[in-house]
């Protein structure tokens, strides 16, 4: 929720910076179906269905939709707040991969934001979704979701530094995304 109200407030600010809607027409990514693939392989794997039906073989899924975010992220390298965004991406995805397919959670940093169930769960399951309880057996614990940002409440949940680097990729991305190319710009000089 906290990257939706960011982003459209990115958008609104880029809007009222000079920014126009026309220039979307004109913004394009490369291998668009790749990151659709991984998103959507993501909703059918995270729900109730998704841990019965591939059981112990989750985890290696979900490194696979973030491996083809990867390969996605680096066709469109060249745009614009993309090579930030990638580097979060590979921030979690080392922290996942090192911890067998799982990001390890805080669970104070759950219980900050108002997810207490889901803090029980990860207490006494040890896992949860796509998250294993955080530990002195956890590796690199440092790009683990423990990040509460107080200002945002509820909104919020717990996060890695790569979900924050990958957040400040895509308000780039999507501040530009309404901005004139270069040939626009110089089009506007002699209009």
């Amino acid at each position: 929720m906290l990257a939706l109200i960011i982003l459209v407030a990115v958008a609104v600010l880029s809007l009222c910076c000079g920014g126009r809607l026309r220039y979307l027409e004109r913004f394009e990514l490369r291998s668009v179906w790749l990151a659709f693939a991984a998103f959507g392989i993501q909703l059918l794997i995270f729900n109730d269905k998704g841990e019965e039906i591939l059981g112990r073989m989750l985890p290696l899924a979900y490194v696979a939709t973030l491996a083809i975010m990867v390969v996605f992220l680096l066709k469109n390298r060249r745009v614009t707040g993309i090579p930030v965004l990638l580097a979060g991406l590979v921030l979690n995805l080392l922290v996942i991969g090192a911890n067998g397919g799982y990001m390890p959670v805080r669970p104070e940093a759950l219980r900050q934001v108002g997810q207490q169930d889901e803090a029980e769960q990860l207490i006494q399951e040890g896992k949860a979704a796509n998250c294993i309880l955080m530990t002195d057996k956890t590796h690199l614990n440092i790009l683990g979701d423990y990040i509460v940002l107080p200002l945002v409440g509820s909104l919020g949940s717990a996060y890695s530094p790569g979900d924050l680097v990958a957040l400040v990729g895509e308000a780039v991305l999507v501040f530009f995304m309404v901005r004139p190319g270069k040939s626009d710009a110089i089009g506007a000089i002699h209009d």
